[in-house]
C-alpha cells in the first residue's frame, strides 16, 4: 500500500478491496512485512487496518501496527505479532499474520486493507479465509 517515502510506493492505492461472501473463522495473511518498517523506524503507529464488511453492512477493523505486526522486507526482523514465514534467496523475509474476527459465523461480504497513518509501505501477497468448518477460501 502507499507510502510516500519513494515516487513508487507514492503511486501505489491507499486501499484494495477483496470479495469473500463467505463466514471466515480465521484470515491468514502471507504479510507482515513492509518498506520503511521496523526496526528501520520503531514508530508503532497503524501501518495497515484489515476492515472487514460484514453482509449485514456493519464493519469491523482490525489495526496492524508497525513494530509489532509488521516488521521491514529487507532482512528477517522479528516483531511480537507475526511470525517469520520463509526467506527468499537475497534474505528478505515473509512473515504470517493471523486475523481471528469477532463475528466468524457470520458472512463476510468483502476484506478491505487501508493504509494506516505509519510512513512504510505495507506487502500482503496473499490472503486465505478459514471457515468455520475449517475449509479455506
Amino acid at each position: 500500500l502507499r507510502s510516500p517515502n519513494a515516487p513508487g510506493p507514492a503511486s501505489m492505492p491507499t486501499s484494495v478491496t477483496l470479495p469473500l461472501h463467505a463466514p471466515a473463522k480465521a484470515i491468514h495473511l502471507l504479510s507482515g512485512i513492509s518498506g520503511w518498517g521496523a526496526p528501520y523506524d520503531k514508530n508503532p503507529a497503524t501501518a495497515m487496518i484489515v476492515r472487514i464488511h460484514y453482509a449485514d453492512g456493519q464493519t469491523e477493523d482490525v489495526e496492524l501496527k508497525n513494530a509489532r505486526h509488521f516488521a521491514d522486507y529487507v532482512r528477517k526482523s522479528d516483531v511480537p505479532d507475526s511470525k517469520f514465514a520463509f526467506a527468499f534467496d537475497g534474505g528478505q523475509q515473509m512473515r504470517y499474520i493471523k486475523v481471528e474476527p469477532k463475528r466468524p459465523t457470520e458472512e463476510i461480504a468483502e476484506i478491505e486493507l487501508v493504509k494506516g497513518r505509519h510512513q512504510s509501505a505495507p506487502i500482503v501477497m496473499a490472503i486465505t479465509a478459514e471457515q468455520p468448518d475449517g475449509k479455506s477460501e
